[in-house]
């Protein structure tokens, strides 16, 4: 299969109505959210198979370890083919060629953190975040007797009919 040239596929993109004004917004699009990703999204610079576990350095400072052995892809695999581990591409991805395996950075890390610890650390952070919506609701539902209860949701609609101007979180909506 022949590699089109950056300049052919310029064109190919133009002959489907892209405009350079269109293709330049996506650029721009594409490379801030790249910049976003660089910030948050764990990236590992170093990888390597040491005393039957992997040891991953990310670009954070921050270096884990996991035993490869507790994914099914790796339970017959060799101390050879384990020792094959590098970062790939731009390292959200760790790769192993001999196995031609390829598993994410951060899926590693949630596997390893736990899915339910992760939720209700989050759940605790969103919970305590302050916004003016949240404080004019608090100040509303003072006033009227506090936060009303799980079960009496027909009070909980008349404390937000009484609020027109705080608009419940998605989330909260009835």
């Amino acid at each position: 299969m022949a590699k089109l040239t950056d300049i052919e596929t310029l064109d190919a993109l133009k002959a489907l109505g892209y405009t350079d004004k269109e293709l330049d917004r996506q650029i721009r699009v594409a490379t801030k959210r790249g910049k976003e990703t660089e910030k948050y999204e764990p990236r590992a610079v170093s990888a390597r198979f040491e005393k039957g576990e992997v040891v991953v350095q990310l670009a954070s400072g921050w270096a884990f370890t996991f035993n490869p052995k507790r994914y099914k892809e790796f339970k017959n695999a060799s101390v050879a083919e384990l020792s094959d581990v590098q970062p790939w591409g731009q390292g959200y991805t760790l790769e192993w060629p001999k196995l031609d395996q390829h598993f994410g950075v951060g899926h590693i890390l949630f596997d390893l953190i736990g899915p339910k610890y992760l939720a209700s650390e989050l759940a605790a952070r969103n919970g305590s975040a302050k916004s003016e919506k949240k404080a004019g609701t608090s100040r509303i539902n003072g006033k009227l007797g506090g936060r009303p209860k799980n079960e009496d949701w027909e009070k909980a609609r008349k404390i937000l009919a009484k609020a027109p101007d705080v608009e419940p979180e998605a989330e909260d909506r009835l």
